[in-house]
């Protein structure tokens, strides 16, 4: 280091996907693995395939999804691309405060399609590209509750994800 300099540190990356089922998070994901040409990505859904998508393991399967996401963070991976439906706040507010107590992780949120609630894709399209496998009353679940998020401090300055995951357990939060 000459004259006294340090040289900067880059930032490692985790990029949070965020959209309903059918709008292309995976593949947008994959696209950004292929660009980064290393990294991880991790998505919920990886855990709901293995139990046939049985709704009575989808709480595990998040806490699984957010266990190896915390693993990879430790481990230094980059980038480290989240993608769910994160139609909540409270949804991104784990991974967004691992990146954040770990330090050196730039956080990008971003939602699929691209200026979403406000450019949505249709339901019936949405229902087809799923193969019919998801109700249509869930999308408009999604769709009616989906919470708008513009920076990372909207999540975690979010009263409803504070009080949902402060006294939690698992080992990202203690």
């Amino acid at each position: 280091m000459a004259n006294g300099r340090r040289r900067k540190r880059s930032k490692k990356n985790l990029i949070i996907i965020r959209g309903l089922p059918g709008v292309g998070k995976k593949f947008y994901a994959r696209k950004l693995l292929d660009k980064f040409g290393c990294g991880q990505m991790f998505s919920a859904s990886f855990y709901h395939a293995m139990v046939n998508w049985n709704r009575q393991y989808f709480s595990r399967n998040h806490m699984w999804n957010r266990q190896d996401v915390f693993r990879a963070m430790k481990e230094g991976v980059d980038p480290i691309i989240v993608y769910n439906i994160h139609s909540f706040l409270s949804d991104m507010w784990p991974y967004i405060t691992m990146g954040m107590r770990q330090g050196d992780y730039q956080i990008t949120m971003m939602e699929l399609p691209q200026g979403y609630p406000n450019n949505p894709f249709p339901i019936n399209q949405l229902y087809r590209i799923c193969n019919c496998k998801i109700p249509k009353q869930k999308f408009r679940f999604w769709e009616d509750n989906w919470q708008e998020a513009d920076s990372i401090w909207d999540v975690l300055n979010d009263r409803s994800s504070i009080y949902r995951w402060q006294y939690s357990r698992e080992e990202w939060n203690l």
